[in-house]
Order: structure tokens, then sequence, then C-alpha cells
């Protein structure tokens, strides 16, 4: 058998897993009604003796009109800029950019190229204000993201950065913009190399080493990003293509409870 053909017939083995893995996961087809994640928490701020509640924000943001609610809000605490994120979910309340990452995988695997593979053939890209009437701003957590059917370029990306984090990966989702649009993908940090991943690319990879380098991705502005526990804002306004170091500082905690 030719060269060409040998990879041919890898490449088909390796789909056929991913589509059989997510077959025995998706039996059933629809989310469990059983499972509701916890998304309460508090965010300890760097720099302050007093924590920001999920309590206090739903409270500033009940102050506001629907469509205005509709949008991510950046938040500061005490005097300090930019210490967390929340944005509206499917419940209709605000809560912490950290909580909609809830610790989900929706099958087991080894290989790192698999959780983007399974979102380029099971999600669609909707824009939210197309799904949700209008509002501008809907996250779905890791869990609804899977069995959401569609979703914008955050669900994607929470999905994404969460499942990647169970398999032991530094990944975080990044917030900022994409050739002027507002946007968010995830960088994933491996041996020491930072990888942009496009979550909402539904091109059908089956290898790490073909994912793009952060150096090398171009129309990427990021001005924020958040795993489960961290939020980091960027230090300076010149662009960065680097998603560590001395131009970003750690703003805050989240503890989920």
């Amino acid at each position: 058998m030719m060269l060409p053909e040998l990879l041919q017939q890898r490449n088909q083995l390796l789909r056929d897993s991913v589509v059989l893995s997510h077959q025995r996961a998706a039996a059933g087809e629809g989310e469990p009604t059983d499972v509701s994640d916890n998304q309460r928490g508090t965010v300890l701020v760097e720099g302050s003796r007093s924590p920001l509640t999920e309590q206090m924000v739903q409270q500033a943001v009940g102050k506001r009109s629907d469509a205005e609610s509709g949008y991510i809000s950046i938040w500061n605490w005490q005097g300090l800029e930019n210490v967390t994120a929340s944005a509206r979910g499917l419940d209709s309340h605000h809560h912490f950019a950290n909580s909609y990452l809830v610790g989900f995988q929706p099958f087991e695997t080894k290989e790192l190229w698999v959780p983007l593979y399974t979102l380029a053939m099971r999600k669609e890209y909707q824009y939210d204000h197309l799904q949700y009437a209008g509002l501008a701003d809907i996250w779905q957590t890791s869990r609804q993201a899977y069995y959401q059917k569609r979703g914008d370029c955050e669900d994607h990306a929470i999905l994404l950065a969460d499942w990647l984090i169970n398999l032991g990966v530094d990944a975080r989702v990044a917030l900022g913009t994409h050739k002027g649009e507002g946007h968010a993908w995830v960088v994933a940090v491996v041996n020491n190399t930072e990888y942009l991943l496009e979550a909402t690319s539904k091109r059908r990879q089956s290898s790490w080493q073909a994912m793009p380098l952060a150096a090398l991705a171009e129309g990427y502005e990021v001005e924020f990003q958040f795993n489960r526990e961290y939020f980091w804002a960027k230090t300076t306004s010149a662009s960065t293509r680097s998603y560590r170091g001395k131009h970003w500082i750690r703003k805050s905690q989240f503890v989920r409870g």
C-alpha cells in the first residue's frame, strides 16, 4: 500500500474512533434532565480584602434593562480595574466567567485534538442575537454547550477549554477581538508552547501538530483570559501574541460554592 493510502486509512480510523465515542456519549441525544451544575461562587480579588459575590453582581445587573444585561460585563472592585467578568447565562442570570467551565467532558480521550475535532462535527455556529430574541451575548456552560446544537464563539471556547483542562492541559478562554470584531478563542500551553485554538473552526484536523502557534496567529487582539479558577487582564494597551509574561496580571481567583 502506498504512503498516501496509508495516511488516508489512518485518518479514517481516527475519524471513526471519534464518531464512535461521540455516538456512545450522545446515546439518547439531548441534555440530561437530572444534571444541574452549580455556578455559584465568590471572586477573591488580588489587592482587596473583600470578596466580590455573585449576589452583588446580580443585584447590579438587575438594575439594567434586558438588552443591557445581555452583554458581557467587566467589573471593577474597590478601585481595582478589570478584576473579573460576568455574563448572562441560559437561566437569565449573570454568573462569573470562570463558573461556565463546570468540569465537563463528554467522553474520555487521551488525544488532545479530539475535543476540537468533536466540536467541528457536532456544534453549529450561530450568533446569540439570532438564537435568543435579539440579546447580544448569552453564554452556555461547557455542559450546555455540548448538548445545545448551536452556539457562538464563547460557547465553543468554553467547552473546548474545559475539556482540555480535564486532559491536563493549561487551557484558557481568551477574550478580545478578531479582525476588529468581539471574539473568544482558546489558548493552550503544551510542552511550554502556546497554541491558539479557534474553537469555532469547522476544519477537521486530526493531529495536535497541525494546531497553530499563538505567536503566528494574525488578527487576534486579546484583552482578558480565564480558566476554572483565575482571571487575567493585560497590563498594556499594546498588542501581544504571548499569553504569559509580565504584561499579564492575575486579577482574581474564583471559588466555587
